[in-house]
């Protein structure tokens, strides 16, 4: 997919304070898109209160592959792996496979701009990004969610992420969003369907545009448990319930 103006806000405000972040993978070669003269203008707003004199037409001279974009923002090595070299990534590999070890445990970030969708073995897909992440890294996705219909082979719900992430890989959830595609529509925090005891309810909140799931988490420091079973969190309350 790439990044957008809904992609770039989200990583101008947490890149920038991410303590660990030297060396970076993405999944796909993510191509800045800013073809909208409006979404550009306000891109470049965003990166002028970095201060860092960046914009969408110097991040882009020399390509429209975001590296330049992740190297401003101090990343100091950016890596891409992808299914085909046809975009010239770095690692190629099919995420439907497990990683070879030796890519494991190796990178600060690892950002998911629209890849892991495209992925038909959605468990193994997802333990790869995982593993890929150092100790301490943070994983950083943008998934499309309404309105993106026959985009690839999923839809992620927000309670993957608590599920997967936090409850069976142990990692700490730093944000979890829906955020609309242009910013004619606010942004809206998920919080965890295990801890509310209920489902994200969408009535009332629908936007007619294109949306994602935005999601950043923490890899802990420490080695983490085993990997847990991943149950959907609402239904957890209901079956302990009845025990």
């Amino acid at each position: 997919m790439g990044i957008d103006y809904a992609g770039l806000t989200q990583i101008l405000r947490l890149v920038p304070q991410l303590q660990s972040k030297k060396k970076m993978l993405m999944l796909g070669r993510q191509k800045m898109h800013f073809d909208v003269q409006h979404l550009r203008n306000l891109a470049n707003l965003e990166l002028e209160k970095l201060g860092t004199g960046a914009t969408i037409e110097s991040l882009t001279k020399e390509s429209d592959y975001s590296e330049a974009m992740w190297k401003m923002l101090g990343v100091e090595s950016v890596e891409s792996l992808d299914f085909s070299d046809y975009e010239g990534a770095d690692i190629v590999h099919d995420l439907n496979k497990p990683l070879p070890k030796k890519y494991h445990g190796k990178y600060d970030l690892v950002f998911d701009g629209g890849t892991l969708e495209h992925v038909f073995d959605v468990k193994t897909s997802m333990t790869n990004a995982f593993d890929l992440l150092a100790p301490g890294g943070t994983f950083m996705a943008m998934s499309p969610g309404n309105n993106f219909f026959a985009h690839g082979f999923y839809q992620f719900s927000p309670d993957l992420v608590f599920s997967f992430w936090k409850r069976g890989c142990g990692c700490k959830v730093l944000e979890c969003m829906f955020v609309p595609e242009r910013p004619r529509d606010k942004a809206w925090t998920i919080e965890d369907p295990f801890d509310t005891k209920r489902r994200v309810r969408m009535r009332g909140k629908q936007v007619p545009q294109r949306c994602y799931l935005y999601y950043a988490v923490q890899k802990p420091k420490q080695k983490p448990a085993k990997k847990g079973d991943v149950l959907q969190g609402d239904y957890t309350h209901l079956w302990e319930s009845k025990t």
